[in-house]
């Protein structure tokens, strides 16, 4: 399982496969634009820099599922909703969608669980003990990182496998 959000361009990997083998489904509202796969191989063949780009973007989707089996299998439930606060916020952040900490995560706790390999009941009990040690909260689809340094450090979360700000070329 994976979370896209606004402005990411999910599964690359289908590029050169011919049969998708998973589903994508919309969680909240959201506008979709599609474009062939053969006029992305097109663009991609005449320009070597978008050919670099969509390549990039394939990699750092890559890092991120790795990202997701560690999280899962070696972390906590308290770490694996922190560390999982921590990338989304980076990633909200790196489209200008966080406000202060507070960024909006259209999710229900049921699919929250279903992310971080829980149960919705402890997930429930994970946000509430969270909040009250006045880390993070999680309401009304917002997410507020009230310590966003103590959020990081509870979830063991580094930004290096996002690989932000590095050159395309």
């Amino acid at each position: 399982m994976s979370l896209h959000i606004p402005r990411d361009m999910p599964d690359l990997q289908s590029l050169f496969l011919e049969t998708m083998d998973h589903d994508l489904t919309a969680m909240s509202k959201a506008k979709l634009g599609f474009v062939s796969h053969y006029a992305l191989l097109e663009v991609a063949k005449a320009r070597w820099s978008v050919a670099q780009a969509l390549w990039r973007d394939t990699l750092v989707d890559a890092a991120v599922f790795r990202e997701w089996i560690v999280n899962l299998a070696a972390r906590s439930a308290p770490a694996r909703l922190a560390h999982l606060m921590a990338e989304l916020r980076e990633r909200f952040a790196a489209v200008g969608l966080v406000a202060g900490q507070q960024f909006a995560l259209p999710i229900t706790q049921v699919d929250l669980a279903d992310a971080l390999g829980l149960t919705p009941v402890h997930v429930n009990r994970v946000i509430r003990e969270l909040r009250g040690d006045g880390v993070l909260d999680v309401r009304r689809k917002m997410v507020s990182l009230t310590d966003a340094a103590k959020v990081a450090k509870m979830g063991g979360f580094n930004d290096r496998y996002l690989h932000k700000g590095q050159s395309d070329t």
